[in-house]
Parts: structure tokens; C-alpha cells; sequence
């Protein structure tokens, strides 16, 4: 009969009809008989031990080495009693979108004199199946707006009025192009800056275009727009192809787009764009 390999164990295989009393048995290196039932024990002892040595490794790994997201906000609130900040936040990459969240942090102590509106940088660390604050730190009240610089997509979209928008149609001007959506509550808050920002700078060339990008219906938009009383043009997304050739992660996310077309500015999150820094930048594009 001749004989396979198996996992370290030498196996007969029979090539004629099993007889009534036959068995399939194994070979230890050295000879030794072991029957098929045996064979599948030693199988199993070996899995459980592989699993009983990763368990032990993972369990000695330290919480200081597990793996840290950083990112950063602006305060809305904060608890002392139950230990939580809570931030609008950007994109942390690799973990969750920008949204508002409440964290509890790892040390009560890091709250006293955390003001809201201060823009911090904080880092998350798993902690059972909740993500904590592992260090947060106050980075300015007004830190400046993030650079970048590529030429900007071209597109058209429909509009809240029906008439089709062609970003080529602006150029010559400085645009503000702004994504946002109903539901994104950091967005509803930083609308009625960019109109006051529309109403001051029109006139020496600053154009403000955003995009909505809500996909089942234009009537809460509608309705929205109405309440803020903007009067800059409300263009719709509601595929998200434009938000995908311009890379947004993270709702508001804000460009501002210089007079020959190219984007030099792209922030993300809300924004008071009505701080000094944001005028400086604005004006300084405008001139």
C-alpha cells in the first residue's frame, strides 16, 4: 500500500474496497502506528496551541502601543462631570469622516480651561470598544487655512432655480466653492458666514458657489437656503460625482480658487471665515 505525507504524519492509502474490520491509519516518523481518530486530536492540540500563544502575545502588547489617530477640531462643549469633549472635527484618516462627536479623555484634568471654540489637535486610542482622547492640545484660536494647489475641476451642475452653473463661467474671479448637506450640522452653522463674506467682498470679485450634496430631495434644501436667506447660487450634487473628482472626505469642505483657476486653499470642516486670518487670506486673493 503505498504511503502520503500529511502534516508530519504518513498515511496509508488503500487501493482496493475496504474490508469490514479495515481502518485508515498514519505513521509517525519512526514507524508508529496512529489511528485516524488520534491524528485529528494531535490536530487539534496543535491549533489550540498556536491560539492559546497569539492570544498571550496580543494580551502583552501595552495600551501605549496600540495604534493612535490624530486630528483636529473646534470645541463645542465640554463636561467635566462625565469626563467628555465634545468636537467638530475634520476627516481623521484612516478612522471616521468629519462630523461632531462626543470623546471622554483619558485625564479629567485636560478639560479644566478648555475653552469652547478653541481649535485643538487631540489624538484617539482605542479603549475597549470606544475611542478615547489620548492628548489634546490647543493649536490657536484661528490657525490659518490649509494651502493646496492644483488647477480646479471643471463642471456644470444644476441649480436651485433650474439654470445650469458652469464653473469655467467664473473664471476671472475668486471663488469660494464650498460642499455641504442639510444633515451636516457644522455646514448649517458656517452658511450664514459665507454670505456675510459674499455681501462684503462681491464687488472687488469674490464669487461663492456651493454644492449641495443631499441624494433624495431638494425641498429641505430649498427650505434651508430660504431660512439663511443666501443669495450666492446653490448648485446640486446629489450623485456626488463633483465631490469626487474634487477628493471631499468631509462635510463642509471649502476651496478657494484664485483668479486663474487654480485652487489654493482647501479646508475642511467648519470654518469662521469671517476671522482675521480668513479675511487676510481672502483679501490677499483679491487683490
Amino acid at each position: 500500500m503505498p504511503r502520503r505525507t500529511l502534516g508530519g504524519l504518513h498515511q496509508i492509502t488503500r487501493t482496493t474496497a475496504p474490508r469490514r474490520g479495515d481502518r485508515e491509519v498514519f505513521f509517525l516518523p519512526g514507524g508508529r502506528e496512529v489511528p485516524m481518530g488520534i491524528r485529528f486530536h494531535l490536530w487539534r492540540r496543535w491549533l489550540l496551541s498556536i491560539a492559546l500563544f497569539c492570544h498571550l502575545c496580543l494580551a502583552a502588547v501595552p495600551v501605549d502601543a496600540q495604534p493612535r489617530f490624530e486630528g483636529e477640531g473646534r470645541v463645542v462643549a465640554v463636561d467635566e462631570t462625565q469626563g467628555t469633549v465634545t468636537l467638530d472635527h475634520g476627516p481623521i484618516v484612516g478612522l471616521m469622516p468629519a462630523m461632531r462627536m462626543a470623546f471622554p479623555v483619558q485625564q479629567v484634568e485636560w478639560l479644566q480651561g478648555l475653552q469652547v471654540g478653541a481649535v485643538v489637535r487631540f489624538a484617539l486610542q482605542a479603549r475597549g470598544p470606544e475611542w478615547v482622547i489620548a492628548t489634546i492640545e490647543p493649536v490657536g484660536e484661528h490657525p490659518p487655512p490649509h494651502q493646496a494647489s492644483f488647477p480646479a475641476p471643471d463642471f456644470t451642475l444644476p441649480t436651485l432655480s433650474g439654470a445650469p452653473i458652469r464653473l469655467a463661467e467664473l473664471r476671472g474671479n475668486v471663488v469660494l466653492l464650498n460642499f455641504w448637506a442639510t444633515w451636516c450640522v457644522p455646514c448649517r452653522l458656517e452658511m450664514p458666514a459665507l454670505e456675510t463674506l459674499y455681501q462684503r467682498h462681491k464687488d472687488a470679485g469674490l464669487a461663492v458657489l456651493t454644492i449641495n450634496l443631499d441624494t433624495l430631495s431638494t425641498a429641505g434644501v430649498e427650505a434651508f437656503v430660504q431660512e439663511v436667506r443666501v443669495t450666492f447660487p446653490v448648485a446640486l450634487d446629489p450623485s456626488w460625482s463633483i465631490a469626487r473628482a474634487y477628493r471631499v472626505l468631509g462635510l463642509p469642505t471649502t476651496y478657494l480658487i484664485d483668479r486663474a483657476g487654480n485652487v489654493v486653499v482647501r479646508e475642511v470642516g467648519e470654518r469662521d471665515w469671517l476671522d482675521e486670518v480668513s479675511r487676510v487670506a481672502v483679501e490677499g486673493l483679491l487683490q
